[in-house]
């Protein structure tokens, strides 16, 4: 039987990796990317994708402002009084014209 004994025991050199990964450490470069700390730039298009989410998450589900437009022209009758064109338009819409 032949020992070998010029080579580092590779299962611990394994193991201790293996526990640097699950520690959240991967070697050196995890150690200097903590010392300099993590970044991250949003590309343009990435901002303004956010800033659009944003504004659509602060804009409020019912707009008030259209709601009370239309319920003025319906009391005042200039919407909702002719069926005949109303259907004509729906339909119209649903044929994509």
């Amino acid at each position: 039987m032949k020992i070998e004994g010029n080579r580092p025991n590779q299962e611990a050199s394994t193991t201790q990796r293996l526990d640097g990964i699950k520690n959240g450490r991967s070697g050196q470069a995890a150690t200097v990317g903590a010392r300099q700390g993590d970044r991250v730039q949003l590309s343009p298009d990435a901002a303004l994708a956010q800033s659009a989410l944003q504004a659509a998450g602060e804009t409020p589900a019912i707009r008030q402002d259209v709601v009370e437009r239309a319920r003025k022209a319906l009391d005042a009758g200039q919407i909702g009084n002719d069926p005949e064109r109303l259907a004509d338009r729906l339909i119209d819409q649903m044929l994509g014209r």
